[in-house]
């Protein structure tokens, strides 16, 4: 009987769930973007965020490197953003949101759960296939300066434990990478593997782009 009853109460947690749920996933193979040409290691939120990572292909656990990020958000979700270190507090935060036609990137660090503010210790190449349409909104950045900081190194060769955040409510002034933002309601974390993410040619394909 109790076999019974805990298959019926899965049945109904299944039947209940809504159906645009999106199960958060790694995927098996590297997504590629049409217009940067950049492949990328890919994790899709449960919110339904793409957080893409690339880096090249030589990046060594004893020297800084570039990393290329995609953030790609349904129209609905107002900013997101990604922790290097796979927590809030003391590690680089990057951010971005719809503004306009495109998307803006923000730079921010925190050494609590306090509103994050700006950081200088990372900078960012926004590339031209960053863009807002009818359905989703595209960042992509290089960023320099996420790979090492305060002592820390993203290992290129390993697992890194990275974070998530989001939000539907957008930035107070979408067109001000400094903008005050809401709390999030959404956030996770997951285990990158940093060699999937890397990427023959990067800086060429970098520069390309």
């Amino acid at each position: 009987m109790r076999t019974q009853l805990t298959a019926l109460a899965l049945a109904a947690s299944v039947l209940a769930a809504p159906a645009t749920e999106i199960l958060p996933r790694v995927s098996d193979a590297k997504v590629c973007d049409d217009v940067s040409k950049l492949c990328y290691s890919e994790y899709v939120a449960f919110s339904g965020v793409s957080y893409r990572i690339a880096i090249p292909d030589t990046a060594t656990a004893t020297a800084p490197y570039d990393i290329a990020l995609s953030i790609v958000a349904p129209k609905a979700i107002g900013w997101a953003g990604i922790a290097w270190g796979g927590a809030m507090a003391n590690n680089p935060l990057t951010l971005g949101w719809s503004n306009a036609a495109t998307a803006i990137v923000s730079s921010r660090f925190t050494t609590g759960h306090t509103m994050p503010t700006a950081y200088t210790g990372a900078s960012y190449t926004t590339l031209p296939s960053s863009k807002t349409n009818t359905t989703h909104w595209q960042l992509d950045v290089v960023c320099t300066g996420c790979s090492t900081w305060s002592g820390k190194t993203l290992d290129p060769g390993a697992a890194a434990s990275l974070a998530f955040a989001s939000s539907t409510t957008a930035p107070a002034d979408p067109s001000n990478n400094a903008s005050r933002f809401g709390i999030h309601n959404a956030k996770g974390k997951w285990s990158q593997d940093m060699s999937a993410a890397k990427l023959a040619g990067f800086a060429t394909l970098v520069q390309a782009a």
